[in-house]
């Protein structure tokens, strides 16, 4: 009988303890993200809309510990622009849409994970495909444990349309063109 207490006493501190280390599945909670850049006019910036996100998080007392994986995938065609239909119409024929109506990336290999502060430097090497063309990039992450044991992780990337094959959109017959390089915003929050 007092084994059996014992057993049951054990069993009571350690599962909770196991189950807060154990990796799991994190939702997401909410985002925002856009990828702006310049042009012969003006400068820009177009809201994407649609996106889902699969992960597998490690988190335990000390903090974050790992990411074991992570995936996002990007609904090209909600990608819009402040700037109205003519530029969606643009953007969505330089990113290809109608072939490939998907942008995603897939993380290969997290770098490190280095506490500073209430926030986590990360660095992490994933593969992003855009208009049909996968390439490897490294990206630096903020990432933030939040109330309720939700994450975020925020970040900006540079890239070339030219790396990923695509031509820079125009208008007015050529007389206004954009810019080649593009920059991404994230702010993507996780939670259970």
């Amino acid at each position: 009988m007092k084994n059996k207490a014992s057993l049951i006493l054990t069993t009571a501190l350690v599962l909770p303890l196991l189950m807060w280390i154990t990796p799991g599945s994190q939702t997401l909670k909410s985002f925002k993200m856009s990828v702006s850049g310049t042009s012969t006019l003006h400068n820009w910036e177009s809201g994407v809309n649609k996106i889902s996100v699969k992960s597998d998080i490690t988190i335990n007392e000390a903090g974050l510990q790992a990411i074991n994986s992570m995936s996002v995938e990007v609904d090209a065609t909600s990608i819009k622009s402040t700037k109205g239909a003519m530029m969606d119409k643009k953007t969505w024929e330089a990113l290809k849409t109608t072939q490939f109506p998907k942008i995603t990336y897939q993380l290969t290999r997290i770098e490190s994970i280095t506490p500073n502060g209430a926030e986590y430097d990360i660095k992490a090497l994933g593969n992003l495909t855009i208009a049909g063309v996968k390439l490897p990039i490294d990206m630096n992450v903020k990432g933030k444990l939040l109330n309720g044991g939700n994450l975020s992780f925020k970040g900006d990337k540079k890239l070339k349309m030219s790396d990923f094959k695509m031509e820079a959109p125009t208008a007015l017959m050529g007389t206004i063109k954009t810019g080649n390089e593009i920059t991404v915003h994230f702010d993507i929050v996780l939670g259970e």
